[in-house]
């Protein structure tokens, strides 16, 4: 197989998944075809080692005691789960114990390649595909399911083993991409990964890791898969250096063949990771292949094996960010893309978050809160990497330099630990057109403050229970976006960098804190009554003394009891009287309530209905503007973008006219340059305005070339004769 899994180009209606529990375990009978690894072996050192320093994350030691059914206790870190906000996790970094140690701890929950957390798996034979991999235990979306291990060798080793397999007559091939000119051969040596068919529907994909300094390839369920069900995933492009070969899947949307041109055509556009980060589904894939068939387009072959269409991914108009995970989306892949044009496409993507235009303060702090993420997601380190794939192109570097200068307010410690200041310095040094926005950007950061974080280190330290408790406690507090925990002159506090604020104590979630002042509240608190038994519920006992003596009665006449009994009823009717008008009254001004209840509720429902027709009028002309607005952002972005691919075209040859020039009066260095870039950009200018979506030639033909040069020399006519004038007049 080749290439890393991408989203199938068709979306298929779902079907019941077919079970193979019933096919004999072939497990035993399959490792006897290679030489079983337990991890990928490298034929040179450098091999497969990730461009990026390890990062370490900001997650906390969760270490607790669990005991199992059967009564045993173990210990078990939950630090970095699939739900955590591990910045790690979130871009595809896993943890190290070593390097780990003095944040989330030893053994924490993202480690799954490490600990080689496979899912529970099996061989069996299928009808025509040979071996098959089947899942024994049912997988959610996104489990880890197995590593695909082999040996990793670079290009020249890769073409040469290409040719001698084929020579020795195998039939299938066990080639995956690591990264540019870098792969895992499983043929010989691997793992039972090696054995997941291609699907043109499949129910898994492949994502690329980093673990502990080196690339990871990882296949991950893709949907729910049952138990039993086949785990299969799409090879994506063509086998390298195979003929076309029969498809046996049997998905309603399969094309019938593996390899050749039918697969090439048909196979996903970008892999998972990169469509997802750009915000690309697969009904946009399959309409943009639809229309260049139409059109009698041919959908151009990827000879590089990164399964990436530069056509497709050059003709997306892309949105900016909308929420942390599509920021984190994109955080993952910049952070280890190595292609220039997906980056800048990704870069893209977080520039539109933050020229996004503001409609209210809702909009300003959600971009206040992306832009956070943008940080934390090691947002100094990714931009470092950026900054180094962008080195030959003068727009993009100064686009990157003004979203960095723009980034929220930190400390000083994510950039040293990134070196990215080193970088820029470089680029201020090698660019005198850039050096203005480096320096800027470098005294921004040169007023950052350093701080030391609290880490497992400082608790160990801890000299007492109560200093011991206090750390813990902070470590374990979850901060507002934008917070961080360092610690000042010994002591911890909480800075945000941002809003230029300190405190001692921790800051509240999305509340005020209590304005109260303490002395009152233990007022408050004190005046509660309370019984000697200090409920404050209790009853208190009754008071003695002469008031409370106890009288002797005496038995009535017969004519006292009468005229009591007398009192007693008239007491009762005058009573009874009273209670009916009292009720009365009551039930008369009830009518009164509920009558202007329900005029004031009539005319507040008319104010609302009022109002709310009004905000939606008004929602509907602000949606119209913001989108009239994003239309006219993208079509001057696409604009200057071809104008300056055409400046770069002009350039390769326009000095060269210029300086072959021969003129009647002096022309300094200074003169040709200028004039060379002025000719540039009136020729560039014209061809947007001729044509804004037709890009420049791959080279200059002979017509083409003519034509620029009758243009420069009317052009330096036209500015020789004017020279000539001026000092003339002098």
């Amino acid at each position: 197989m080749s290439g890393s899994a991408s989203k199938s180009a068709t979306p298929v209606a779902s079907a019941p998944p077919q079970l193979f529990l019933d096919e004999p375990d072939r497990t035993a009978e399959a490792l006897a075809t290679f030489e079983p690894l337990d991890a990928c072996v490298y034929s040179q050192d450098y091999l497969g080692d990730s461009s990026n320093e390890f990062m370490e994350c900001d997650c906390v030691d969760e270490t607790h005691l669990v005991t199992p059914d059967d009564g045993s206790s173990t210990t078990v870190n939950s630090a970095c789960g699939e739900n955590s906000n591990c910045i790690n996790r979130l871009t595809l970094i896993e943890c190290v114990d070593e390097l780990c140690e003095h944040s989330c701890g030893k053994d924490c929950q993202n480690q799954r390649f490490q600990r080689r957390q496979y899912a529970d798996i099996n061989v069996f034979l299928t009808e025509h595909k040979g071996y098959g991999v089947r899942a024994m235990q049912d997988l959610e979306p996104h489990d880890f399911v197995y590593e695909y291990i082999g040996e990793v060798i670079d290009e020249p080793e890769f073409r040469d083993r290409m040719v001698s397999y084929d020579r020795l007559g195998l039939k299938h091939f066990y080639f995956m991409m690591l990264q540019t000119g870098q792969f895992i051969d499983a043929t010989r040596k691997g793992c039972l990964a090696r054995f997941c068919n291609h699907s043109c529907n499949p129910n898994a994909y492949v994502n690329k890791w980093v673990v502990n300094g080196k690339l990871k390839m990882g296949i991950f369920a893709k949907r729910s898969i049952a138990r039993g069900e086949e785990i299969t995933f799409d090879y994506n492009v063509d086998r390298y250096g195979a003929t076309a070969q029969k498809c046996y899947c049997g998905e309603p949307n399969c094309i019938g063949f593996m390899g050749g041109k039918t697969q090439t055509d048909a196979a996903s556009l970008l892999p998972q990771a990169y469509a997802e980060a750009l915000g690309v589904g697969a009904s946009k894939e399959k309409r943009w292949i639809k229309e260049r068939k139409a059109a009698g387009q041919e959908i151009a072959k990827n000879d590089t094996g990164d399964n990436i269409n530069e056509e497709f991914v050059q003709s997306l108009e892309l949105d900016p960010c909308d929420n942390i995970k599509d920021v984190a989306k994109v955080m993952s892949v910049l952070l280890q893309c190595e292609n220039v044009l997906v980056a800048s496409k990704l870069f893209e993507r977080l520039w539109l978050t933050y020229d996004y235009d503001d409609e209210n303060e809702d909009d300003v702090e959600l971009k206040q809160i992306l832009l956070q993420q943008i940080v934390k997601l090691h947002g100094y380190q990714c931009f470092k990497n950026v900054l180094g794939l962008f080195k030959d192109d003068d727009e993009l570097l100064q686009d990157a330099l003004e979203l960095l200068y723009n980034l929220p307010r930190t400390t000083k410690n994510m950039i040293t630990a990134s070196h990215i200041d080193d970088q820029v310095r470089h680029i201020g040094n090698k660019y005198p057109d850039l050096k203005d926005s480096c320096d800027r950007l470098l005294n921004k950061w040169d007023g950052y403050e350093m701080y030391t974080r609290i880490t497992k280190k400082d608790i160990s330290a801890a000299t007492s229970s109560a200093t011991l408790n206090k750390l813990v406690d902070q470590r374990r507090i979850r901060l507002p976006p934008g917070w961080e925990i360092a610690q000042e002159n010994g002591r911890p506090i909480y800075v945000n960098r941002a809003q230029n604020r300190k405190l001692l104590d921790p800051p509240v979630m999305g509340t005020q804190a209590s304005t109260i002042d303490p002395e009152v509240h233990a007022q408050l608190s004190r005046s509660r009554p309370r019984s000697s038994t200090g409920s404050p519920f209790s009853i208190a006992a009754l008071p003695t003394g002469p008031q409370n003596k106890v009288h002797k009665s005496r038995t009535l006449t017969e004519d006292e009891f009468k005229q009591k009994r007398k009192r007693i009823e008239e007491e009762e009717q005058r009573k009874l009287l009273a209670a009916r008008q009292a009720e009365a009254e009551r039930e008369k001004a009830r009518f009164e309530r509920e009558s202007k209840k329900k005029d004031l509720l009539d005319q507040i429902i008319a104010d609302a209905n009022k109002t709310k027709e009004m905000e939606r009028l008004q929602a509907q002309k602000l949606a119209e503007e913001k989108q009239r607005r994003l239309i006219e952002r993208k079509n001057n972005h696409h604009t200057s973008h071809q104008e300056h691919k055409w400046e770069r075209f002009f350039a390769s040859f326009v000095p060269n006219l210029v300086n072959k020039y021969h003129a009647d009066v002096p022309l300094s260095h200074d003169i040709i340059k200028q004039c060379s870039r002025d000719i540039v950009k009136t020729l560039s200018q014209k061809e947007v305005k001729r044509n804004a979506n037709n890009p420049p030639p791959a080279k200059v033909d002979k017509h083409k070339h003519e034509k620029v040069k009758n243009f420069t020399t009317l052009y330096m006519d036209k500015f020789v004769e004017k020279l000539r004038n001026r000092q003339s007049k002098k």
